[in-house]
Protein backbone atom coordinates (compact mmCIF):
# COMPACT_ATOMS: atom_id res chain seq x y z
CA UNK A 1 0.00 0.00 0.00
CA UNK A 2 1.29 3.70 -0.59
CA UNK A 3 1.97 5.61 2.35
CA UNK A 4 0.33 8.93 2.78
CA UNK A 5 2.64 12.45 2.56
CA UNK A 6 2.25 15.57 4.35
CA UNK A 7 3.38 18.66 2.77
CA UNK A 8 6.77 18.71 4.82
CA UNK A 9 7.84 14.91 3.25
CA UNK A 10 6.77 16.34 -0.06
CA UNK A 11 9.09 20.17 0.15
CA UNK A 12 11.80 17.47 0.89
CA UNK A 13 11.03 15.07 -1.79
CA UNK A 14 11.11 18.62 -4.04
CA UNK A 15 14.83 19.78 -2.53
CA UNK A 16 16.27 15.99 -2.19
CA UNK A 17 16.77 13.90 -4.87
CA UNK A 18 17.06 10.64 -3.25
CA UNK A 19 13.39 11.21 -1.52
CA UNK A 20 12.06 12.58 -4.74
CA UNK A 21 12.92 9.34 -6.50
CA UNK A 22 11.38 7.01 -3.87
CA UNK A 23 7.95 9.31 -4.61
CA UNK A 24 8.13 8.57 -7.89
CA UNK A 25 8.94 5.00 -7.75
CA UNK A 26 6.00 4.06 -5.18
CA UNK A 27 4.24 6.87 -5.57
CA UNK A 28 1.91 8.03 -2.86
CA UNK A 29 -0.98 9.83 -1.02
CA UNK A 30 -1.81 13.11 0.44
CA UNK A 31 -4.76 15.77 0.02
CA UNK A 32 -5.72 18.58 -2.32
CA UNK A 33 -4.86 21.01 0.37
CA UNK A 34 -0.99 19.85 0.92
CA UNK A 35 -0.74 21.45 -2.63
CA UNK A 36 -1.00 24.93 -1.19
CA UNK A 37 1.22 23.93 1.54
CA UNK A 38 4.08 23.29 -0.62
CA UNK A 39 3.20 26.26 -2.34
CA UNK A 40 3.36 28.71 0.68
CA UNK A 41 6.42 26.70 2.23
CA UNK A 42 7.63 27.42 -0.91
CA UNK A 43 7.05 30.96 -1.91
CA UNK A 44 7.74 32.53 1.81
CA UNK A 45 11.57 32.08 2.49
CA UNK A 46 11.13 30.03 5.71
CA UNK A 47 13.95 27.84 3.77
CA UNK A 48 16.75 30.05 3.49
CA UNK A 49 14.99 30.67 -0.28
CA UNK A 50 12.63 32.22 -1.56
CA UNK A 51 11.14 30.29 -5.05
CA UNK A 52 8.61 32.33 -7.51
CA UNK A 53 5.07 31.62 -7.54
CA UNK A 54 5.04 30.17 -11.13
CA UNK A 55 8.35 27.55 -9.92
CA UNK A 56 6.66 27.15 -6.93
CA UNK A 57 3.64 26.02 -8.34
CA UNK A 58 5.72 23.86 -11.62
CA UNK A 59 7.19 21.78 -8.53
CA UNK A 60 3.90 21.49 -7.39
CA UNK A 61 2.36 20.35 -10.28
CA UNK A 62 5.35 17.62 -10.79
CA UNK A 63 4.68 16.18 -7.64
CA UNK A 64 1.05 15.85 -8.02
CA UNK A 65 2.55 13.43 -11.34
CA UNK A 66 3.04 10.80 -8.23
CA UNK A 67 0.21 11.35 -5.85
CA UNK A 68 -3.12 10.06 -5.44
CA UNK A 69 -5.36 12.35 -3.28
CA UNK A 70 -7.99 12.09 -0.76
CA UNK A 71 -10.30 14.45 0.69
CA UNK A 72 -12.15 14.88 3.64
CA UNK A 73 -16.00 15.91 3.09
CA UNK A 74 -17.66 18.68 5.53
CA UNK A 75 -18.89 16.11 7.31
CA UNK A 76 -15.64 13.84 7.78
CA UNK A 77 -14.27 17.35 9.06
CA UNK A 78 -16.69 17.63 11.40
CA UNK A 79 -16.12 14.51 12.69
CA UNK A 80 -12.31 14.97 12.93
CA UNK A 81 -13.00 17.84 14.52
CA UNK A 82 -15.19 16.38 17.48
CA UNK A 83 -12.67 13.67 18.06
CA UNK A 84 -9.83 16.61 18.48
CA UNK A 85 -10.27 16.58 22.17
CA UNK A 86 -9.79 13.34 22.45
CA UNK A 87 -6.64 12.99 20.80
CA UNK A 88 -5.12 16.13 22.21
CA UNK A 89 -5.40 18.57 19.54
CA UNK A 90 -5.43 21.92 19.86
CA UNK A 91 -4.36 25.34 17.29
CA UNK A 92 -2.18 24.58 14.09
CA UNK A 93 -1.94 20.80 15.51
CA UNK A 94 -5.60 20.12 13.93
CA UNK A 95 -4.63 20.20 10.43
CA UNK A 96 -1.89 17.62 10.84
CA UNK A 97 -4.55 15.90 12.63
CA UNK A 98 -6.42 16.23 9.52
CA UNK A 99 -3.78 14.76 7.21
CA UNK A 100 -3.96 11.89 9.54
CA UNK A 101 -7.67 11.20 8.71
CA UNK A 102 -7.03 11.45 5.45
CA UNK A 103 -4.71 9.14 5.74
CA UNK A 104 -6.64 6.78 7.56
CA UNK A 105 -9.55 7.06 5.01
CA UNK A 106 -7.06 6.29 2.65
CA UNK A 107 -6.26 3.59 4.37
CA UNK A 108 -2.38 4.31 4.23
CA UNK A 109 -0.66 2.20 6.72
CA UNK A 110 1.93 5.29 7.20
CA UNK A 111 2.52 8.66 7.35
CA UNK A 112 5.56 10.22 6.24
CA UNK A 113 6.46 13.71 7.90
CA UNK A 114 9.36 15.49 8.62
CA UNK A 115 7.36 16.65 11.79
CA UNK A 116 7.23 13.34 13.31
CA UNK A 117 6.79 14.63 16.91
CA UNK A 118 3.66 16.51 15.85
CA UNK A 119 2.11 13.32 14.37
CA UNK A 120 3.33 11.23 17.64
CA UNK A 121 1.41 13.70 19.98
CA UNK A 122 -2.17 13.08 18.40
CA UNK A 123 -2.17 9.63 19.78
CA UNK A 124 -2.60 7.40 16.23
CA UNK A 125 -2.39 3.97 15.42
CA UNK A 126 -0.58 4.75 11.94
CA UNK A 127 3.31 4.01 11.41
CA UNK A 128 5.09 7.72 11.18
CA UNK A 129 8.17 8.35 9.98
CA UNK A 130 10.78 9.97 7.43
CA UNK A 131 10.30 9.58 3.75
CA UNK A 132 12.67 6.95 2.30
CA UNK A 133 15.90 8.80 1.28
CA UNK A 134 16.02 11.19 4.45
CA UNK A 135 18.60 10.93 7.57
CA UNK A 136 17.47 10.08 10.66
CA UNK A 137 19.09 13.06 12.24
CA UNK A 138 16.58 16.20 11.95
CA UNK A 139 18.75 19.39 10.44
CA UNK A 140 18.88 22.06 13.07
Amino acid sequence: MKAYWDSSALVEAAQNPAVRRALRKAGGITRPHALAEIFSTLTAGRLGYRCEAEDATRIAQDLAADLEFVELDANETLQALSACREHGVRGGLVHDFLHAQAAAKARAPRIFTLNESDFRHLRLTLEIGRPPGTSEIKPA
